[in-house]
């Protein structure tokens, strides 16, 4: 008897999804749907560095959703570099990001990012000897 529940719970999803796939494709169309109408807020990049040049990624949940190259006049010494905002839906998220130097790959720590319904926000990733930092700023 036990054997015959467990066989159950094992085969009826498999004949459920195999004999009704709307149904599994529509939830999951709900799903993204959900996703893509959640508010979104945007948020600025800006990057401040002595290094000559490199390339920013900046990932997101796990995700890369920004990938741009900087650049340093010779004669500065430090530049700020500030990119267009980027849509990010609101709510609780995990932050992190490289920078890929020509001679180092540099990490930052994952950070806790709260991003807000009503304002946009502004991330501020610094290169502190070699260290990449991030500061939040709204």
């Amino acid at each position: 008897m036990l054997q015959t529940r467990m066989l159950a719970r094992l085969v009826i999803p498999v004949i459920v999804a195999t004999t009704f796939p709307s149904l599994a494709a529509e939830e999951l169309a709900a799903k993204s749907v959900v996703r893509a109408t959640s508010p979104k807020s945007p948020i600025t990049i800006s990057f401040t560095s002595t290094m000559r040049q490199g390339n920013l990624v900046v990932m997101i949940d796990d995700v890369p959703v920004f990938n741009e190259s900087f650049q340093k006049p010779i004669l500065f010494i430090s530049q700020t570099t500030t990119w267009d905002p980027l849509q990010v839906a609101a709510g609780k998220h995990r932050l992190s990001a490289k920078v890929y130097g020509t001679k180092k790959t540099y990490l930052s720590a994952i950070y806790d990012l709260n991003v807000s319904r009503t304002k946009g926000s502004e991330l501020r990733f610094l290169m502190k000897g070699d260290k990449l930092t991030v500061e939040v700023a709204s």
